[in-house]
């Protein structure tokens, strides 16, 4: 036998630097398969017919992406184009605008082909306008319709359609602007839209990670929705109505254009009147909206006069001209710049009123989003995730705590609260805080193995249903009060508070090394290290194999011993434990009185599921293993030790660890014909002082859980590093020498091959070493009960008889 180390490593380069140790997986050999269970047990998605399929990919994250670029560009293309370019680029602008309106409109027929409850909607209507104010962006189609000709080269054709055009020009532009405008609520839609989109293809873009999005809930829709409706409509109203009070929609302004028109007309019987065209014109050749063309026509007096600039009249567009007209003249002036900075200000106009209309979106809501909305549908997703995941749920609420705390500490410093606000969020608040601990109340009470059926019930609904168990492998834990009969009975009421201080050692050692509390039966413990089936299976001989690429049936084993290890120090050093030393009436009836326990572990598979009925059940494990560790907790007894653990466990302990172990005997147990090995961690405690009693919380466990795990999955730390770190377990380990150590082992030795004698003088010199070993004592009294003479079938192992 090789004595444990003690030795601690000098330095992290020492740490990487050891040799990894390597389990014994068995001689079953099981193929694994890296599988995400989490992902294999998702309902998978229905089928969708062509219609869903349709609306699916209406709704997609690049659709929604390209959708929302042509929409900014039916808001903006047609000022870039007043703006910045000329009449010659005007045929590529109405392509492009040709095919948004191509494309809205194929959208919006698939939606009224493919979308339930669409047509005759309010979505339906503003869908339909803002398709239709393409129109007069598209100059092919618009310029007819309004009866414009921009081929008209001037002369004759001007001077007839000059009264038509000028009146047209300036109230074409002022209905252009708000028609335009209309195309906003498709900004609406694309508001309405993105998070959803953006959400689902964040959800699909994740290969591995199932990432849980919150999803809107239907009083949220609802609220949303009529938000956005309103707002749309007040938007409009302003837009539409506020023109007719504008003095400019019933009165058009007289300028110095028309009034020269009506000087000239008055001079034209005059021999004058070539001196006042000449001085019209001079006067306004230079202008910033300087004249490109005038003629006057009296054909009573043989008056014609034709004067036209470099700038073409056919060069500018109808927008771009305006027509001063008399009864016998027409002068033609050039407004590009008057339009080109009109159709900036558009631009401006248009952004400013995007901001409005997603301010007014937001904020319309605001408070009761904060105040309702939002809480409740973050109740809903707490909801769910406990129904999905008791257990996740109730870990992730202790995981957050050290958060919370900080941030309420910070608040309660920082900021002076605000009554009324804090008042209408405290019954959310609490309703919210009421739910968690319900699932966190459920999950305690039913445990690691009762997840499934929390899960399955709630979101089922309806009467309970027990669902079908499952096979699963873990290590199983039996733990036991010794003297409880005695210590009730004089403990009395007090005996819950004892139960509870021992509870409290027991459930936060196994929960900070990766296990899980099951059952609490008066004076015992069952606990439980469960793998997943990507660490271990099952075989078909009933046996159980590792994964040898899983790092957690590697340090697993490894933990579950060391916590059992850490109980007991923490059993004979914890001031609250220890002060039952000192009780009156427990010395009275069991002199020198101490807590002990008694520990069994053992490795196998075992069937998880709920026993009982509706009117009570409780979520357990049935096995013969766990009935094993129960029996081996027991054995204790006979054993003179505190833990006993099976020779299945220890090979699936790390190398290093397997020093820290004793093997003291193989027995068959009832029930079965099997050989065991039993070992045992020895543990000494006379040396051990009080310590100051600082108590763990769970947020505190959880929290150094998460980084144990992080670090033996990374491997910047071995799980056997735990047991040569640990002050506590070189302490209990300390009074086992190396000799005594070998000693036994030659003992054993002869014990397992009939040579009885010498193992009598071993185990007697075990005893000159250590006068009170419970192993050496049990297996001399084994052998004395024969005289010491080897039994003809002796096979090496004995049935374990119950004392």
């Amino acid at each position: 036998m090789i004595a444990p180390k003690v030795s601690r490593t000098n330095s992290i380069q020492e740490i990487k630097d050891l040799e990894e140790p390597s389990n014994n997986l068995g001689d079953n050999q099981t193929t694994f398969y890296n599988i995400d269970t989490d992902r294999d047990n998702k309902t998978p998605k229905p089928a969708l017919n062509f219609r869903s399929k349709v609306v699916e990919i209406l709704d997609s994250y690049y659709m929604m992406c390209f959708m929302g670029v042509l929409s900014i560009w039916t808001l903006f293309g047609d000022d870039i184009r007043t703006a910045a370019c000329t009449k010659s680029d005007d045929d590529t602008f109405y392509a492009v605008a040709t095919a948004c309106f191509s494309v809205f409109g194929f959208e919006f027929l698939v939606c009224c082909a493919c979308k339930d409850k669409y047509i005759f909607s309010f979505y339906f209507w503003l869908d339909l306008v803002s398709t239709l104010s393409l129109i007069p962006d598209i100059g092919w189609m618009w310029d007819p319709i309004i009866g414009v000709d921009e081929n008209d080269e001037g002369g004759e054709s001007v001077y007839k359609q000059a009264n038509q055009q000028s009146s047209f020009a300036t109230s074409a532009a002022k209905v252009l602007r708000i028609v335009r405008l209309i195309r906003l609520i498709r900004i609406v839609r694309l508001y309405k839209s993105a998070s959803s989109a953006i959400e689902k293809h964040e959800s699909d873009s994740e290969d591995e990670e199932e990432v849980i999005i919150p999803k809107e809930s239907q009083v949220g829709k609802r609220l949303s929705d009529l938000t956005i409706k309103r707002v749309i409509i007040i938007i409009l109203c302003l837009l539409f109505i506020l023109p007719f009070f504008d003095t400019e929609m019933y009165l058009t302004n007289y300028t110095s254009w028309d009034y020269g028109i009506q000087e000239i007309e008055a001079f034209k019987g005059n021999t004058d009147v070539a001196t006042v065209i000449n001085e019209y014109i001079s006067y306004h050749e230079d202008d910033r909206r300087p004249i490109i063309y005038f003629i006057i026509v009296v054909p009573k007096i043989q008056l014609f006069y034709s004067w036209s600039s470099s700038t073409q009249i056919s060069d500018l567009r109808y927008n771009e001209k305006h027509f001063a007209t008399g009864d016998f003249s027409v002068a033609v002036f050039d407004l590009r710049e008057d339009t080109k900075f009109a159709a900036q200000l558009n631009i401006c106009q248009t952004i400013f009123i995007c901001i409005v209309l997603t301010l007014g979106a937001i904020y319309f809501s605001k408070d009761a989003e904060d105040l309702v909305i939002k809480p409740i549908e973050k109740m809903v997703e707490r909801v769910h995730f406990i129904a999905k995941n008791p257990i996740s749920a109730a870990h992730k609420r202790h995981e957050s705590a050290y958060d919370v705390i900080l941030k309420q500490k910070k608040k309660f410093l920082c900021f002076k609260l605000k009554d009324n606000e804090d008042k209408a969020k405290f019954e959310i608040a609490l309703l919210e805080d009421t739910i968690i601990k319900i699932g966190v109340l459920l999950a305690l009470g039913f445990g690691e193995a009762g997840g499934a059926i929390i899960a399955s019930n709630m979101e089922k609904g309806g009467d309970l249903e027990l669902v079908k168990g499952n096979k699963i492998v873990a290590v199983f834990g039996f733990c036991d009060i010794r003297n409880f009969t005695d210590s009730t009975e004089e403990l009395q009421e007090a005996v819950m508070v004892f139960v509870n201080e021992i509870a409290r050692i027991v459930h936060s050692m196994v929960d900070t090394y990766h296990g899980a509390a099951n059952k609490n039966i008066g004076d015992a413990f069952l606990l439980v290290w469960k793998f997943s089936e990507k660490d271990f299976a099952a075989t078909n001989d009933g046996g159980i194999q590792a994964n040898p690429d899983s790092m957690k049936a590697k340090y697993i084993p490894d933990l579950a011993l060391f916590s059992f290890l850490k109980i007991l120090a923490k059993i004979n050093k914890d001031p609250v434990i220890l002060k039952y030393r000192e009780h009156t009436k427990l010395n009275l009836r069991m002199p020198n009185y101490e807590v002990k326990m008694g520990f069994g572990l053992h490795i196998g598979w075992a069937i998880e599921g709920a026993i009982g009925s509706q009117f009570k059940i409780d979520a357990s494990y049935l096995s013969p293993h766990v009935n094993m560790a129960s029996r081996f907790e027991a054995a204790t007894k006979q054993y003179g030790v505190p833990l006993l653990f099976s020779g299945s466990l220890y090979d699936y302990l790390s190398p290093n660890v397997q020093a820290y172990c004793r093997h003291i005997d193989t027995v068959t147990v009832k029930g079965s014909i099997l050989p065991i090995r039993i070992y045992t961690s020895d543990s000494d405690f006379s040396e051990f002082t009080p310590s100051k009693g600082r108590e763990r919380t769970k947020q505190q466990s959880r929290h150094k859980r998460r980084i144990l795990e992080k670090k033996l999955e990374s491997e910047t730390l071995k799980s056997y590093e735990l047991y040569e770190l640990s002050k506590e377990i070189q302490l209990m380990k300390k009074p086992f020498t190396r000799e005594f150590y070998r000693v036994f082992a030659d003992g054993m030795k002869g014990y397992i091959e009939g040579k009885w004698n010498d193992a009598k003088e071993r185990f007697e010199e075990c005893l000159k070493l250590r006068p009170r070993d419970g192993p050496s004592l049990t297996l001399l009294g084994v052998m004395s009960e024969c005289d010491f003479e080897v039994p003809n079938d002796w096979k090496g192992y004995r049935v374990l008889t119950e004392k």
